[in-house]
């Protein structure tokens, strides 16, 4: 049960590492920056995402993103890197650009310029990923990682973090986005009449009145990490190890509990197990919830003076 325990938290801190900035990031920018008519797009369209079975998503994880992390690992490692370079980079170019250009562009669809910044990135890494493998990897990534000690599974950390954080991201962006927009405006109307530029008040006003909104969406996504199962399940190659190596698969508790319960027999000392598995999800959860509710209450204390 330690390995399974140990998959679980494995595979929700793989997840939280790359749904939270997407997340809480993208809730900033739609409640704080963007046009409120292209909030009215934006927000419903990624509120829709979370209607997206999990089964799809683990089915697309393990079938058709494992093996292209596979065969593209040189790519799938520069882009993890390159990506969040590329679009501050693109923020710096497009602030040089004299306004005289940048204001022509309708106001809402400044995001849309780094569309093809992103695709370019992509469709170059991909393409020049052989000769990244043959350059860095003398020709094989697998081979080069097991000659230096760390194994590789197809069905690895690195595709559930991605899978399960795509789940994950429409309840964290949607419980953070309202909390953001609902600071009241006199306070950052204020803090700008006061001579705070829009980066000051978002940062030292608004950022910290939402900041129990914001908690309680980590904390939320975080349980629903906590508890995915056919994500997991089908995504991880359940293989109880106990490994932080992101290149390596896991088994979760939720996993097992759905792959082993209608084969114990009742009664038996398996069948019993698989409920002790279930008592501690439920602990493991009640707990967080619990300290993530005294977290937020303290936070609404210190901050409701604002």
């Amino acid at each position: 049960m330690v390995p399974i325990a140990f998959g679980t938290i494995k595979a929700a801190l793989f997840a939280m590492l790359f749904s939270v900035p997407i997340a809480v990031f993208g809730a900033i920018y739609t409640a704080y920056f963007m046009s409120s008519k292209m909030r009215r797009v934006v927000k419903p369209t990624i509120e829709l995402m979370e209607a997206l079975p999990t089964v799809i998503i683990g089915f697309l994880a393990g079938l058709w993103f494992a093996p292209i992390v596979e065969t593209h690992l040189p790519a799938i490692l520069l882009l993890l890197v390159a990506l969040p370079l590329l679009s501050l980079l693109s923020g710096a170019v497009w602030y040089a650009i004299p306004k005289a250009y940048t204001s022509k562009l309708p106001s809402g669809l400044h995001p849309f310029t780094l569309i093809p910044v992103i695709l370019i990135a992509i469709y170059l890494a991909m393409t020049f990923s052989s000769d990244m493998e043959v350059m860095l990897f003398n020709g094989d990534a697998r081979v080069f990682l097991a000659t230096h000690g760390i194994d590789f599974d197809q069905r690895n950390a690195l595709v559930v973090g991605f899978a399960m954080g795509f789940a994950v991201i429409p309840t964290i962006f949607t419980i953070a986005e309202d909390a953001i927009f609902s600071v009241p405006k006199h306070l950052s109307d204020g803090s700008l009449a006061l001579g705070a530029t829009q980066w000051q008040t978002l940062i030292y006003v608004v950022l910290l009145t939402a900041s129990p909104g914001i908690f309680s969406a980590v904390m939320m996504g975080l349980g629903r990490a906590v508890g995915e199962t056919m994500i997991v399940l089908m995504a991880t190659g359940n293989t109880p190890i106990l490994d932080w190596n992101i290149f390596e698969g896991m088994r979760t508790l939720s996993a097992t509990m759905a792959v082993e319960l209608p084969e114990s027999e009742v009664g038996s000392s398996h069948y019993r197990l698989l409920f002790l598995i279930a008592l501690i999800l439920f602990s493991f959860t009640f707990v967080v919830n619990s300290l993530a509710e005294w977290v937020r209450q303290r936070l609404r204390e210190k901050y409701s003076a604002l």
